[in-house]
């Protein structure tokens, strides 16, 4: 199933390749996704009042509901603070490489 959706939270833990869902979830939001040859772009907006607090962690899924679906990546390089009228937007690129 194709990634559709973003999540953000709170989790600082270092992703490895065994996670299945972000640490604390807060937020999760639709994408919108391009495909640029073998790039695939995510771009997520969270509007005011979503996801707000600290961000410390973000991730791509196949499923709406928080702390389900699969999980494609996970990042923990974000470290901000979301006011509840601030937007966020994140914009996600993954290479493809056939092997």
């Amino acid at each position: 199933t194709a990634m559709s959706h973003m999540g953000i939270g709170t989790g600082t833990t270092n992703p490895v390749a065994g996670n299945t869902s972000l640490a604390s979830e807060n937020a999760r939001v639709a994408v919108s996704s391009t495909v640029n040859a073998n790039v695939v772009t995510y771009v997520a907006t969270f509007g005011p009042g979503v996801g707000t607090g600290n961000i410390n962690e973000c991730g791509l899924f196949n499923s709406a509901a928080a702390n389900s679906g699969t999980m494609l990546a996970r990042s923990t390089s974000i470290v901000l603070t979301k006011g509840p009228n601030d937007s966020l937007a994140i914009t996600w690129s993954v290479t493809m490489n056939a092997v």
